[in-house]
């Protein structure tokens, strides 16, 4: 769903621009001095080269050192919940630690992979209208552009590794036979390559009185030649390479690209002719005659599969109609004729992300390097969001005449080293790059081919593999829950489907499904979180009752991805098989993944979809059923309740009956020790106050409950379904917005203050609800959850509350413990009402519950005579 994005937007926006000022005032303190070693590598100031001869990015390292350690890492919420409530399951932080680089000693490949899933699941894009509620009502165009730029420089500072050879390898195909081939192919291409830019060729494109063309000429000439490319026409042109349609096609671009002095003073020299969209069209020409000589060369009978067609497609600034109106096109890389693309080449009329297999960032001179990589960034989040089958994404920086190949992880953006096409050396190996995207399998070039495209039905079909029957089950994509919002950590996903084999008797069952790449090891110091453990464990515990089906996420099938290894062989898909041709001491501190899929029953309807406050009520009164029964019969605390955690259905009486969702990040209450550090889960403004502060207090399923509180809060702020919601303004004064903006702690001393007394809450936010005349039933809901929450009649005044007990203040009298007060046998010097209160978690529980069955109860019947009156 899409409650609390701006939320989290504007938080991570404000403490990034905190650390770009701190940055900035620390370069005015410090002098920037080359040393030795930058010196002699002529590298800038301040970035000597560690150990392993990779330098780590200067201003991330200034900023690391001066800001206090809150503010080191960048806020865990830009965007919304599948991390912020968008992406549903992902562990959330609004600190993010500062990211180790290659060459310094590791702590624990799970402290990465912690991070990265925070980072994740807090940058959560508003650009899902259906994922962030109040990041629409609160946010512009404008601002989403902003932060999603601040966003893509944040990626670049915290995950790029730089000039890793290894790269180039993970792009060769697996089979030893197509492998070969792509070596000769490459070799005959730059061969073929080198011949036509010998000095005898006449370099760039005369024009009619002899002049070189520049300018607006060359770019309308590139313009018409690009347009001419994808209509399959042809240009006339001297001393073309020999072949069939090749020998027609014009290719003076090329030798203009490759002619050029790589130095940056040699560059400078043809600004004026040189611009970002000349660029463009230039490394255009180089792929459209890799393809067309690939074409010539290759020999289908000599290995597994056809070439791919590599379609170079350009148009500065274009606005995709695929892309999220905030990311635009300069150069995107297509494949025609591949069984992984959705369109055919003849199909392709101008870039899109979803026909796209890579994006190209462009820039005008080497320097310009890092705002490169932004640029990638940002278009590769967007590949990501929009691409069923995508499971990694490859990306090409053009700067000048410097290319570089980036593979994009879950928990890194490796970057090539430079190919320069000046040099015959840069330009072998970035021929030997193309032509092996163009061979290699499909999962080589980052696709999932247990998500393929059946073009004969015009549908996606999902495979989920399922560990206990050891079978492979198919299901047919209807349509997408929710999409990868992030490009980094779990990069979450969930389809509904339905089974793709159906006697077509009854209706084919339609099933929720969930595609994660989950953390593979969990240090001592942390709770194992294993989903598909967790929903078996439910599924075998709580299947035989009746009154509680319905009302939680039943496994139907779920495993580890498996992925093609050779032909007669399939493997688990990891990150290890990714990176499996990159040496081992670059990824030392990169964690390794496990892709999970899991289908699940039923399928439920967004929160937002409820009719009435009644409905909504009911739905959390079944939520919260469900969820003590998870916790006593199973042993399984939730630790993430969210508005897209909690859906319902509607049965054909038209009742609705809540369902819970979304069991990755629940643990087991027997792995809660005191020895474990404290943690962070959960969706950013909905976590109890607790788990913000990172208290040593044992979690427990108060920590859920009072986020329910939370919930029903900025429903009523917002509106609680989308009729409500129209209109509805967040003002940024309000009161209840300081429970998504700041660190972690200042949202929690925020918390603690609104929920002391039922009269702030009222006065905070329960009297400020958008219609506060329909709502009346819902404030006095939570009202009463308050109140047993936090004003339990049954513990001592030092139990109650959310400040600790002062004794040393006089004008405080000091509670006394009564025979009948369940706290009573916790000593006195005790303080701190939440500890006191999670010693008696069980029986707040119960009280709890009865609020919930009450009002529960009374919904029902106004739904009821409702209905008898229409």
């Amino acid at each position: 769903m899409a409650a609390i994005a701006a939320t989290q937007r504007t938080l991570r926006a404000s403490t990034m621009r905190q650390r770009e000022q701190s940055v900035r005032k620390v370069q005015k303190k410090r002098p920037q001095k080359l040393n030795k070693k930058s010196q002699s590598k002529g590298l800038a100031p301040n970035t000597a080269p560690n150990r392993s001869g990779r330098v780590s990015p200067r201003k991330r390292k200034l900023a690391a050192d001066e800001l206090p350690a809150t503010q080191r890492r960048p806020p865990a919420n830009l965007t919304s919940s599948k991390a912020s409530s968008a992406t549903l399951h992902e562990d959330m932080s609004p600190d993010r630690p500062k990211r180790r680089r290659v060459g310094k000693p590791p702590t624990s490949n799970h402290d990465s992979a912690m991070a990265a899933d925070a980072s994740a699941a807090t940058t959560n894009t508003a650009r899902n209208s259906h994922t962030n509620m109040v990041s629409n009502l609160a946010s512009g165009g404008k601002a989403v552009q902003d932060e999603q730029e601040l966003e893509a420089k944040c990626y670049v500072d915290e995950y790029v590794i730089p000039d890793v050879a290894g790269v180039f390898d993970a792009a060769r195909p697996i089979s030893n036979t197509d492998k070969s081939c792509a070596a000769e192919y490459a070799t005959t291409v730059h061969q073929r390559l080198e011949q036509f830019i010998m000095p005898t060729v006449k370099p760039p494109v005369q024009a009619a009185r002899g002049r070189v063309r520049s300018g607006r000429n060359v770019r309308r000439h590139c313009s018409q030649t690009a347009k001419a490319r994808l209509r399959g026409s042809s240009t006339e042109c001297n001393a073309q390479p020999e072949g069939t349609d090749a020998q027609l096609k014009d290719y003076s671009l090329l030798r203009r690209w490759v002619s050029l002095d790589s130095r940056l003073d040699g560059f400078d020299s043809i600004t004026s002719v040189a611009k970002e969209k000349d660029i463009c069209l230039w490394a255009s020409a180089f792929i459209e005659f890799v393809a067309d000589q690939l074409e010539v060369v290759a020999n289908p009978k000599s290995h597994s599969a056809k070439p791919r067609r590599l379609v170079a497609l350009n148009q500065l600034d274009y606005a995709a109609a695929s892309a999220d109106g905030c990311s635009c096109i300069d150069v995107v890389i297509a494949t025609g004729l591949d069984s992984t693309s959705q369109v055919s080449e003849s199909q392709i009329d101008g870039p899109c992300f979803k026909n796209t297999a890579l994006s190209i960032g462009v820039k005008r001179f080497p320097s310009e390097q890092n705002r490169a990589y932004w640029q990638l960034a940002q278009r590769t989040h967007t590949l990501h969001s929009t691409q069923l089958n995508r499971r990694f994404a490859w990306g090409l920086t053009v700067c000048g005449t410097h290319v570089r190949a980036c593979l994009f992880g879950n928990d890194d953006i490796l970057a090539s080293e430079v190919m320069d096409v000046v040099t015959e050396s840069g330009r072998k190996q970035f021929v030997t790059l193309l032509v092996n995207w163009a061979i290699c399998e499909s999962q080589r070039l980052g696709y999932d081919p247990t998500v393929r495209y059946n073009g004969e039905t015009g549908q996606w079909e999902i495979d989920v593999w399922d560990d206990e029957s050891r079978e492979t089950r198919t299901y047919i994509h209807e349509r997408t829950l929710f999409d990868a919002s992030s490009q980094f950590g779990r990069r979450t996903r969930c389809f509904i489907a339905s089974a793709k084999e159906n006697s077509g008797e009854q209706p084919a069952q339609k099933v929720l499904i969930k595609d994660a790449w989950a953390p593979a090891e969990f240090p001592d110091s942390e709770v194992v979180r294993d989903e598909l453990s967790n929903l078996r464990t439910i599924r075998d515990k709580l299947g035989a009752d009746n009154a509680l089906a319905g009302t939680y996420s039943r496994l139907e099938a779920g495993g580890v991805v498996q992925q093609m290894h050779t032909k007669q062989r399939t493997a688990d898909d990891t990150t290890g098989s990714i990176f499996v041709d990159i040496d081992a001491g670059i990824l030392e501190d990169v964690p390794d993944r496990i892709h999970r899929r899991v289908a699940t029953t039923p399928v439920g309807e967004q929160l937002k979809s409820v009719r009435s406050i009644d409905e909504l009520i009911v739905v959390v009164s079944d939520v919260m059923a469900a969820h003590t029964a998870i916790v006593r019969r199973c042993g399984i605390l939730h630790r993430d309740l969210s508005t897209n955690n909690i859906m319902f259905c509607r049965d054909d009486d038209g009742m609705v009956r809540g369902l819970l969702i979304d069991f990755d990040n629940a643990v087991l209450q027997s792995d809660l020790h005191d020895e474990q550090r404290p943690d962070q889960i959960g969706t950013f403004p909905y976590m109890s106050i607790g788990n913000l502060e990172q208290s040593s207090v044992k979690r427990t399923a108060l920590d859920d409950w009072e986020s329910l509180i939370y919930i029903l809060c900025w429903l009523g702020t917002i509106g609680i379904n989308r009729d409500d919601q129209t209109n509805v303004e967040i003002r940024s004064n309000l009161p209840i917005c300081h429970w998504r903006d700041g660190s972690a702690v200042d949202v929690a001393r925020a918390k603690r203050r609104t929920l002391q007394t039922s009269v702030i809450l009222c006065d905070d936010v329960l009297n400020r609800f958008a219609h506060p005349l329909l709502y009346t039933d819902l404030k006095q809901f939570i009202l009463e959850l308050r109140s047993q929450l936090f004003d339990n009649k049954r513990l001592s005044r030092l139990a109650r509350g959310c400040y600790d007990f002062d004794p040393t203040n006089p004008s405080i009298r000091k509670p006394k413990l009564r025979a009948h007060h369940l706290d009573c046998s916790i000593d006195t010097t005790v303080v701190d009402p939440f500890a006191r209160r999670a010693e008696f978690a069980d029986a707040i529980v119960d009280d709890l519950l009865r609020v919930v069955q009450k009002y529960r109860k009374a919904a029902l019947e106004r739904i009821k005579d409702a209905q008898i009156s229409e």
